[in-house]
């Protein structure tokens, strides 16, 4: 199985959702989780390697691939095989226009897609939906609110949301703006983290299950 965190803007929270996600479905799966990080800045692994000074046992690896001739998506055969597996592989990914990722984003069997209400966000996203579009990926497409902030009307969130649901699973409730998610680390969730992103992630769990029909 293929868990891909991406998007076409930075600066939606898709790192710090990625990492949460990793440590939230490690604390109760028993299948395995791969992480990978194929953002170019890297950030996901240079936290984990930053924890590495951590006291608290680590939950999972993190892998990145400097060698473009080693990278999976050049090795079809090997995408094919994280695919099929029953392990969880989770990759954190820059939305990017870059060919050399273009298998990555069609086999993938989730797309999991941060988005803010932003003029420049809302804009990145949709042209974001347009690439997996004309590339033809298959993979579903989930969306997830990010830093939220509550006590703000959005002006084009009932038109965004309504545009959003014809392309893909709009999760009900949003990762609301915390500090506690500001610091998050690879080797655990706080109580305040958890609760952060509890519900949305149950839900999105929720969905991977009933379409894979599997339990995670």
């Amino acid at each position: 199985m293929i868990i891909t965190f991406a998007t076409q803007k930075g600066g939606t929270g898709k790192t710090t959702l990625a990492i949460a996600f990793a440590n939230y479905i490690s604390s109760f799966s028993k299948r395995k989780l791969n992480v990978f990080d194929f953002d170019y800045q890297k950030s996901f692994y240079y936290k984990w390697k930053e924890d590495e000074q951590s006291e608290v046992q680590k939950l999972y690896d993190v892998e990145i691939v400097e060698d473009e001739d080693e990278c999976p998506f050049f090795d079809f055969q090997r995408l094919i095989q994280l695919k099929e597996s029953e392990d969880i592989n989770l990759f954190d990914l820059a939305g990017t226009l870059d060919a050399k990722y273009s298998d990555l984003l069609i086999y993938s069997d989730f797309i999991i897609i941060p988005f803010e209400y932003s003029d420049v966000s809302t804009k990145s996203t949709l042209v974001f939906i347009n690439l997996l579009g004309i590339i033809e990926s298959q993979a579903e497409r989930v969306f997830i609110r990010s830093k939220y902030d509550k006590g703000y009307k959005y002006l084009n969130q009932e038109g965004m949301d309504d545009e959003l649901t014809k392309y893909g699973l709009l999760l009900k409730d949003p990762v609301f703006k915390r500090n506690c998610l500001q610091t998050i680390d690879t080797r655990r969730l706080t109580y305040e983290q958890k609760y952060a992103v509890k519900k949305p992630f149950n839900e999105l769990l929720n969905h991977i299950n009933e379409t894979l029909q599997i339990t995670l």
